[in-house]
């Protein structure tokens, strides 16, 4: 069954959380430096302590990846799917 909503494309979707992801982690963080309450403060690193190299003859390849997520970074991908929701 199609449905009006279904037309929506994943890049909008990506975007408008991309944008939140990152405009979030700012604000967190300025709320870090005035706000030294506990909550601001935290953050969580999820990723690989210590990133991959593939060492080929010619080149060398690094895979990482590290992710830090504070309560900035929570917000702003809410806010980002709320604001991608409400976009028609």
């Amino acid at each position: 069954m199609y449905r009006g909503n279904s037309r929506r494309s994943t890049g909008k979707l990506l975007l408008f959380l991309l944008c939140g992801i990152i405009i979030g982690t700012l604000t967190g963080k300025i709320l870090a430096d005035y706000i030294s309450h506990p909550i601001f403060l935290n953050t969580v690193t999820l990723g690989t302590p210590k990133p991959l190299e593939l060492d080929l003859a010619i080149m060398s390849v690094v895979f990482g990846l590290n992710l830090r997520i504070n309560l900035g970074t929570v917000a702003g991908v809410i806010i980002g799917l709320i604001l991608y929701f409400r976009t028609r």
